[in-house]
């Protein structure tokens, strides 16, 4: 880009025409005035500057000795804001401007580059903006500039290749977009070049390699790809490279091995692939190698023989595989700090014991397998081990105690087994002990509350029984103590009170009980809580309504009683629920003082009165389950207002009223129960527009009227079940557009007219069909035999007439079907013959098994027509055995004179005719004897129950029928 004319002009029209305006101390002053008028100095830094002083006296001002000429202005951190005057290039002696630190404004004037005799411009951690001037390319004496840390934009000009004295050009943390130059390759002096935290893209130019003389690199942080040049190699005096976070890709060039001064590598976060380059290990003077997140495979090819000066080695979040190498530490290492996490490494991890000098391990998220090996304590420095998401077995060994810098402990989601060594305790410096989701068992042992450092706490999902420790207040620096999921039992200490610092507590599925302890007044921080699935009991302490920072509460299914009014004293609570325990009185309005709440379940108390219509008010609620209480009265209008709400259940209380058709209005809700209440009227059609419904259960009410056919618009629908109503009308046939239907029940209402065919297009129905107890008529519609998937179709108690038809012989997965109480005829369907004859039972035309025999016309025998039969097969079958048996005797009375007259006299044999093999040995029975067998294992599992069918089917749907 060719230099803007008009500054051109002005150059020469300033040095040739105006020579006295250089370098004069008379302009200084003026010109200073003049920066200082677009300034804005809270601090007054600049009320010093006055023409009565001498300049070389103001406030970050610096002149040449003797002859009062300006050659350094320095402003540098005096919070200074407003904009840099162009003025500025009146300075023309000046060596030295520093702004950097403050929170100036306003574009770079393109002045700054009429001053000659700059060599240091800092301007970086501002809130500069627009682009950077090209006419800074005219600063040939410039060495060092800075102007990261701002709000900058465009290109990087290509003229700064012209300020061939530079050796520093740091511009990183702008917006800087395009390729970087291939012009700074012109810069033989350039010694730092640090451009992070831009969006440049493109490659790393080759012309960079005439930058001889440079010493770091960095470009981290951008969108950078290509392969890694190799020229790069022949950066012979560089020091460091930050490559990290761009997208190069290919492997890692070999030529990197070739920096013998290069104490700082850094590759993370690219999409390098290929094998750790064994070149790598003659770097000599590294200190840091980061090749973390990336694509690199193989075996860990890095040993600290060589690389005598290495003290972080990270190679997380790769596909590298095999075992840790026997020779990564051999002799004398430098490694302080290891980071293996996320890879595919198996074996054990006895290869890390020769690294004397670690500080931190994180071999985490990787398949090790075997023992913590009880020679662990030879890591005397060890701060940070962290071994967790592995496959470790054994015990944990007591020696780990002996690493007495230890700070942090993750062995969590491991096989571990056995108990806590008591010896624990003597880890006074231990912070974090995560041992969740191992097979650990004993009890928590009472030393642990003497590592008094202890922040962190989470043995979640093991095996540890006994008591929470007496002194686990102790623990003055706990914040998070997570032990759910265990066999604990007892009741919860007093003393926890003393963790007033504690922000986190979690105690769920144990076998707690007693009362909460009143010293929970005393954990102000407290934000979350969960006690469920214990069995604790009594009122509530009155006090936790001091605790105002509570977010989450989860106390359900224990026995807590009384009031809820003492949880209610924050009012930032987000979840609250309480399922299932023995609260009573009404739901308190004080609920409605967390405007952020968007959980609140109070299901299965004794809570009485209305619903208060102030709940209205909680706008981000997204559940509200107040279901199995003793509520009464009308489902409020005000909670139209909670558009939020996905899940909404008010089943088995008392509510009356009409079902409101404001519910229409909640597009986001998924479970709509309001089942077992006192609800009267229609059901309003505007709840087809909840179009995210998955659930709708209305049943057990007084609704009237006919089914909507605008039901049919919840196509995400999986639970429909209108039952035990008053509902009247036809089916509507709508329904089959609710094609992901899996339970439908529409039993016990006065529905009429025939089963809509379109019901066999609801190919998903699983669970239930049940249409029982209505009003239905005409045949049972072939279509049904397309419900490949259902388990339990029962249509009695309707009018249903005509044969059953032959196609629900394709429902394989049937076992439960219930077809009595119709108008049925005709024969049974041979393979639907296994169901119990009560399935067919009151359809007076209906035969075959297991009912009575078909006639030759298909219908079923006369009852006298069936004795008659089965007479005559009696009396013929004793006239049969009559005449057989008069044969056999005839037999055998010549068969014994024919051998009595062959005997020579020697007695037969005599043989037992006991019966020992019929009755002695309890195996075979007396037919008649009338001796009951008990069924068999398999006898006793063979028949479907009404609680069977359904177990394991857990969808979606199923999932949000539970509760607490």
């Amino acid at each position: 880009m060719a230099i803007p004319l008009a500054l051109l002009l002005s150059l020469l029209f300033g040095i040739v025409l105006a020579p006295e305006c250089v370098a004069t101390p008379d302009m200084a002053p003026a010109t200073l005035l003049q920066v200082k008028s677009d300034l804005i100095d809270p601090q007054g830094i600049l009320s010093g500057w006055s023409p009565e002083a001498d300049v070389c006296s103001w406030h970050g001002v610096s002149c040449l000795p003797g002859e009062g000429i300006v050659t350094g202005l320095n402003l540098s951190g005096y919070g200074l804001s407003g904009t840099i005057s162009p003025a500025i290039s009146g300075l023309m002696s000046v060596e030295v401007i520093d702004f950097s630190s403050n929170s100036l404004t306003g574009p770079i004037p393109p002045e700054l580059g009429m001053l000659q005799n700059l060599k240091t411009l800092l301007l970086y951690s501002n809130s500069l903006v627009g682009t950077i001037p090209p006419e800074l390319g005219l600063l040939g004496n410039l060495k060092v500039l800075r102007l990261g840390d701002n709000m900058l934009h465009g290109e990087i000009p290509l003229q700064l290749g012209n300020c061939t004295e530079l050796e520093t050009m740091a511009l990183a943390y702008c917006q800087l977009s395009g390729t970087i130059p291939h012009q700074i390759g012109n810069l033989k002096n350039l010694q730092q070049l640090v451009l992070d935290n831009n969006t440049l893209t493109g490659s790393i130019p080759e012309q960079l390699v005439g930058c001889a003389n440079l010493r770091s690199l960095s470009v981290s942080d951008n969108r950078l790809g290509g392969t890694i040049p190799s020229f790069i190699g022949s950066l012979s005096v560089l020091q460091s490279l930050n490559l990290a976070n761009n997208q190069f890709s290919g492997a890692i060039p070999a030529d990197i091995g070739k920096l013998s001064s290069l104490t700082y590598l850094n590759l993370l976060g690219n999409r390098l692939t290929g094998a750790i380059p064994e070149e790598l290990n003659q770097l000599s003077q590294l200190q840091v190698l980061d090749l973390s997140k990336n694509n690199i495979s193989g075996v860990i090819s890095i040993s600290t023989s060589q690389l005598k000066n290495l003290k972080y080695l990270v190679l997380s979040d790769n596909l590298l595989d095999g075992t840790i190498p026997g020779d990564l530490c051999p002799g004398n290492s430098s490694l302080e700090n290891l980071f293996l996490a996320g890879n595919n490494l198996e074996g054990g991890i006895e290869g890390l014991l020769n690294c004397i000098s670690l500080r931190s391990i994180d071999a985490s998220n990787n398949s090790f397998t075997g023992k913590i090996p009880s020679e662990i304590d030879r890591l005397a420095n060890l701060v940070d081990l962290v071994l967790h998401n592995n496959s470790l077995t054994g015990v944990l060994p007591p020696e780990i105690v002996n690493l007495s810098n230890l700070e942090m402990l993750s062995l969590y989601h491991n096989g571990l087994t056995g108990v806590l060594p008591p010896e624990i305790g003597r880890l006074q410096r231990l912070k974090a002990l995560f041992l969740y989701e191992n097979q650990m068992s004993g009890t928590i042992p009472d030393e642990i509350t003497d590592c008094t450092s202890l922040e962190e706490v989470d043995f979640f999902g093991n095996h540890f029984h006994g008591t929470i420790p007496e002194k686990i207040g102790n623990l003055k620096s706990l914040t998070v103590l997570q032990l759910r999921q265990n066999d604990l039992s007892g009741s919860i200490p007093a003393s926890l009170g003393e963790c007033r610092r504690l922000q986190a507590l979690a105690l769920a599925d144990n076998r707690l009980s007693g009362a909460l302890p009143d010293t929970f007044r005393l954990l102000t921080e407290l934000s979350i809580i969960t006690l469920y699935n214990n069995s604790l009991e009594g009122p509530l302490p009155e006090a936790l309504f001091e605790l105002k920072n509570l977010t989450v509460i989860n106390i359900s299914h224990n026995r807590f009683s009384g009031s809820v009014v003492p949880l209610l004293g924050s009012s930032s609570l987000s979840v609250l629920v309480l399922t299932d325990n023995n609260f009573s009185g009404v739901i308190p309005t004080a609920v409605t003082r967390s405007r952020n709440m968007v959980r609140l379940q109070l299901a299965g108390n004794c809570l009485t009165g209305a619903i208060p219509a102030e709940l209205g008010s909680l706008t981000q609620l997204k559940m509200l389950d107040l279901s199995s209480n003793n509520l009464s009265g009308d489902i409020p209008a005000q909670l139209s207002n909670c558009l939020q709400l996905t899940h909404l259940n008010l089943e088995r209380n008392s509510l009356t009223g009409a079902v409101p058709s404001w519910l229409g209005g909640l597009r986001f809700l998924g479970e709509l129960d309001l089942s077992s209440n006192a609800l009267t009227g229609v059901i309003p059609v505007e709840l087809g527009n909840c179009s995210s419904l998955l659930k709708l259960s209305l049943s057990g009410n007084r609704l009237s009227g006919s089914i909507p056919q605008e039901i049919g618009r919840l196509t995400s629908l999986n639970v429909l079940n209108l039952q035990k109503n008053s509902l009247t009308g036809i089916i509507p046939p709508t329904l089959r557009r609710c094609n992901k239907l899996y339970e439908l029940r529409l039993s016990e209402n006065s529905l009429e007219g025939p089963i809509p065919m379109e019901l066999g297009q609801l190919s998903e129905l699983q669970v239930m069909l049940d249409l029982s107890r209505n009003r239905l008529s005409g045949q049972i519609p072939t279509s049904l035999g397309n419900l490949v998937k259902l388990e339990r179709l029962n249509l009695s108690s309707n009018q249903l007439h005509g044969q059953i038809p032959t196609s629900l012989l394709q429902l394989t997965s049937l076992n439960r079907l219930n077809l009595s109480d119709n108008l049925l005829s005709g024969a049974i369907p041979a393979m639907l013959s296994s169901f119990p004859a009560a399935s067919y039972a009151g359809n007076g035309e209906l035969c075959g098994v297991p009912l009575p025999t078909c006639g030759a016309n298909g219908r079923r025998l006369a009852s006298a027509t069936v004795s008659g039969i089965v007479a005559a097969i009696a009396i013929v079958s004793a006239t049969v055995c009559m005449a057989l048996l008069y044969i056999m005797l005839r037999m055998w009375s010549n068969w014994r004179e024919v051998s009595v007259s062959s005997s020579d006299g020697e007695e037969p044999e005599a043989h037992d005719k006991g019966g020992k093999c019929c009755a002695g040995d309890g195996k075979y029975w007396k037919v008649g004897s009338g001796l009951v067998v008990a069924p068999s294992t398999e006898d006793k599992y063979s028949s479907a129950s009404e609680s069977t069918v359904l177990h394991g089917k857990l969808t979606e749907a199923s999932a949000i029928n539970s509760k607490g």
